[in-house]
């Protein structure tokens, strides 16, 4: 009896010994798969399918676990869903799928999707600016920085010619009535007014071109610099770092075009637009603040003037002066007699 109680509990022991022997494998060999395994991260998932240009509401958004990778930081982490609820779904997504920082218009896509910038600037448009265009002069692409502050003053050379209408040949036309035209009369000058004059027109007429003109005196900002060597990899290529119409090639590689992302008010794009196809040069200038008013433009006429204006300042200032004369009193003038006076002394 006392043989069988021991050697049931030898078994007993043995069993014991294996099961803890397999806990502690089974323990260790968990604990390595799991060590083994990248880190999890708590992003933002969309519980229902989103259409382009809808509003993410509160109830879209559920928080998802996924491995924390190389790619993890294209998605949105759960802390930061007050940044995307109210914001504009920029591409469709699907019910369950994670929510990528470049899908969403919203403050937590800032910095990822270069159009997240108009969420804090209504009104606004992003406009791009070729600096290889034929008509632009500007310092290199290099030196623009996001955030800077630059000008663009366009200077126009000539008046646009007014399209002309074609004349058909003599043999062609049919001979056009001729009109009893009467002279109109001339109108007068009123007592106590004065004639009409031109001036007015004349002077409406010397503001015309050539022109400098100062399309944004207060500056506009620059965005984004796209297309430098840098952003695609890549070193420039020989002739690729022209500033001027000298430098430009006559075909324009689009890959490694230089181009400034600028913030634009809505109402002044299209005058920008027109400015870079019809300017004959158009000038961008760095910044440091811009001048709060609108500028008036520097036409010829006013370089005349500003050259008339120096001449006259330097020739009085070098003149010799003047020998100044004797100052001469002038004699009395004699008094005729009165012939009603009395003679005295009779």
């Amino acid at each position: 009896m006392l043989q069988r109680l021991r050697d049931s509990g030898l078994n007993l022991m043995v069993l014991l010994v294996s099961l803890l022997v397999f806990l502690a494998a089974f323990g260790g060999l968990s604990y390595f798969a799991e060590s083994s395994r990248p880190p999890r991260l708590s992003v933002l998932a969309v519980t229902r399918d989103l259409a382009m240009g809808e509003v993410i509401a509160p109830g879209d958004l559920v928080e998802k676990s996924v491995y924390q990778d190389e790619n993890a930081s294209l998605y949105i982490p759960g802390e930061e869903i007050g940044r995307v609820v109210g914001g504009v779904a920029a591409l469709p997504v699907s019910a369950g799928q994670p929510l990528f920082r470049s899908a969403v218009l919203a403050p937590a896509g800032e910095g990822v999707r270069l159009s997240a910038v108009l969420a804090d600037h209504p009104g606004h448009s992003l406009f791009p600016l070729p600096l290889s265009a034929q008509n632009v002069i500007a310092p290199d692409a290099r030196s623009f920085l996001p955030g800077d502050l630059v000008g663009i003053t366009v200077v126009i050379a000539s008046r646009p010619q007014a399209p002309a209408t074609p004349v058909l040949p003599a043999s062609l036309a049919f001979p056009a009535p001729t009109p009893d035209v009467s002279p109109t009369p001339t109108p007068e000058a009123q007592p106590g007014q004065e004639a009409p004059s031109t001036s007015s027109g004349q002077a409406l007429g010397r503001s015309f071109p050539p022109l400098a003109k100062d399309i944004f005196p207060q500056g506009v900002r620059v965005i984004a610099v796209q297309g430098l060597p840098q952003d695609a990899g890549q070193e420039p290529s020989e002739g690729a770092d022209f500033t001027s119409v000298a430098a430009a090639p006559a075909v324009i590689d689009l890959a490694r075009e230089r181009i400034l992302i600028l913030l634009v008010p809505d109402d002044e794009r299209e005058g920008l637009a027109l400015a870079l196809e019809q300017g004959d040069r158009l000038i961008i200038s760095l910044l440091s603040k811009g001048e709060p008013g609108a500028s008036p433009g520097f036409t010829y006429w006013d370089f005349e003037e500003l050259f008339r204006a120096d001449r006259e300042q330097s020739l009085s200032a070098t003149a010799a002066p003047l020998i100044a004369e004797p100052t001469r009193t002038p004699a009395p003038t004699p008094v005729p007699p009165d012939p009603t006076a009395t003679p005295q002394g009779g």
